[in-house]
């Protein structure tokens, strides 16, 4: 399965850049043309001082130089955004087959990951982060829970409490998920902020007991838009707690399992929603 996944990446990105380097090739044989043949007559008709012209017409070939130049650097540059754009559709769809999953698998993540999204990129917002960071924040948060799809829908969703070998199982999907999103070349860099999204400011999270800053900051975001949807949300296990109940409980473990400035923006972002 990944390996058809990736090639037809592959062969999608591959006529997408085909598809633009002819259309480069086209309009610079068609500038090149029009140059050669009508160049004279263009200068003649900015200027028909004799001087001016003559002046021109030597400059001729660097003008071309300069012109072809601009235009080819606009082409690729336009293309470039193009076949990034492409990448980045086809880079959704994966995610969003992969969250599908995780639904069907388990009913009650149904809108989580949505959610743990949007107001991941909030915090970002807030944070400052722009461009290629919160791309990352996105496609983390979004994905955040995806190591889950392997647990046994039984354990996800039992009424009474786990027992430690099923607590265990439980932990460890944010590794299941960094060794699933790590082997996808374009969403590599985003699996270890997926890894980190359980640890806690006093380092008595998982899966590797990271400690303050140590954590990622993504990871620091997720953490929070994570257990802020699922306390105010109803699962199996639990009652979902009303807004104000939630809150409280963010102050209780600011600092503790919290990062302490990511709290605060959070509150702020409550505020402003």
């Amino acid at each position: 399965m990944e390996k058809i996944i990736y090639f037809k990446k592959k062969e999608c990105s591959m006529n997408c850049e085909f598809k633009n380097l002819m259309k480069i090739v086209l309009y610079y044989m068609l500038f090149g043309i029009f140059w050669i043949f009508y160049s004279a007559k263009f200068i003649y008709l900015l200027t028909k001082d004799p001087s001016t012209y003559i002046v021109l017409e030597h400059y001729k070939s660097y003008l071309y130089i300069f012109i072809t130049t601009l235009l080819l650097y606009k082409m690729i540059k336009s293309s470039y955004l193009k076949i990034e754009e492409s990448n980045k559709k086809f880079q959704q769809d994966i995610v969003q087959s992969f969250i599908t999953a995780l639904e069907f698998h388990d009913k009650y993540t149904k809108g989580h990951s949505d959610s743990v999204a949007f107001f991941s990129v909030k915090i970002g917002k807030e944070l400052g982060l722009k461009g290629h960071n919160l791309d990352d924040l996105y496609w983390a948060a979004t994905m955040h829970d995806i190591g889950k799809i392997i647990i046994p829908v039984e354990i996800l969703n039992k009424p009474g409490k786990l027992t430690d070998k099923e607590y265990k199982i439980i932990k460890d999907h944010p590794r299941i998920g960094y060794e699933i999103v790590s082997k996808n070349d374009s969403l590599k860099k985003v699996s270890k902020y997926i890894l980190h999204h359980h640890e806690h400011w006093d380092g008595n999270g998982y899966p590797e007991g990271l400690k303050g800053d140590e954590i990622p900051l993504l990871s620091q975001i997720i953490s929070v838009a994570d257990s802020w949807h699922a306390m105010t949300s109803k699962r199996a296990y639990k009652n979902k707690l009303t807004h104000e109940e939630a809150i409280e409980e963010l102050k209780k473990n600011k600092g503790i399992q919290f990062s302490p400035e990511i709290i605060n923006i959070f509150f702020d972002v409550l505020s402003s929603n």
